[in-house]
C-alpha cells in the first residue's frame, strides 16, 4: 500500500506576467495620480514664483521711492504711477479680475477705478488714510499737494496686501514653460 503512494507534486508557480486585471487598474490610477500631481505642483510653483516676482518688483519701487523722497518733489507721484503700473501688469499677467463675479480686469481700468478697487480690497483702509481724489489729483496734476510719508506707506501696504492675497494663475503665455 505504501508503495502505491506517489510523491506530493506541488502545482506550478503562478507566473508574474501578465498581471491580474486589478494590477492594471492600480497601475492606471497611479499613472493618473502622478500626472495630476506633477501638473498641480508645476502650477503651484508658477503661482508662487509669479507672486514672489511681483512682490520683489513692488519692493524695488518702494526702495526707489525712499531714495528719491528727499531729492525730488515728485517722488510720491512717481511711486503711485509705478505702483499702479505694476499692479496693472500683475493683473494682466495673472489674468486677475477685480472680483470673482466681475469680468473687468485690472489692466484695462483707468486710475480712479483702479484706486477704488484697491480701496474695496482694503475694506476702506486706503480711503480712510488718503482721499482717493487726492491720489488721482497727485497722479495727474503736477501742482497738487504732495502726499505724506504715512499716506504713501498706507498705499504701499494696500498694494502689497493685494499682491499677497490674489490667487494668481499665470496664463500659459506668461513666464517660461521650461
Amino acid at each position: 500500500m505504501l508503495e502505491q503512494l506517489r510523491d506530493i507534486h506541488l502545482p506550478e508557480a503562478v507566473p508574474w506576467w501578465p498581471p491580474a486585471p486589478g494590477w492594471w487598474i492600480v497601475a492606471a490610477l497611479l499613472l493618473a495620480l502622478t500626472i495630476w500631481l506633477s501638473r498641480y505642483l508645476q502650477a503651484r510653483y508658477r503661482r508662487q514664483y509669479f507672486r514672489g516676482e511681483s512682490q520683489g518688483l513692488l519692493k524695488q519701487v518702494w526702495l526707489d521711492y525712499e531714495q528719491q523722497s528727499g531729492n525730488t518733489a515728485n517722488a510720491d507721484r512717481d511711486f503711485i504711477e509705478n505702483t499702479l503700473a505694476l499692479l496693472r501688469r500683475a493683473g494682466k499677467t495673472a489674468d486677475a479680475a477685480i472680483s470673482d463675479d466681475s469680468s473687468e480686469h485690472f489692466d484695462s481700468m483707468p486710475g480712479p477705478a483702479l484706486l477704488a478697487a484697491l480701496d474695496q480690497h482694503s475694506v476702506g483702509t486706503l480711503s480712510a488714510a488718503i482721499d482717493l481724489k487726492t491720489i488721482t489729483e497727485r497722479l495727474y496734476r503736477a501742482e497738487s499737494e504732495t502726499l505724506t510719508p504715512a499716506q504713501i506707506q498706507c498705499f504701499y501696504a494696500v498694494a502689497k496686501s493685494w499682491l499677497k492675497s490674489k490667487n494668481f494663475k499665470p496664463s500659459k503665455q506668461s513666464g517660461s514653460d521650461s
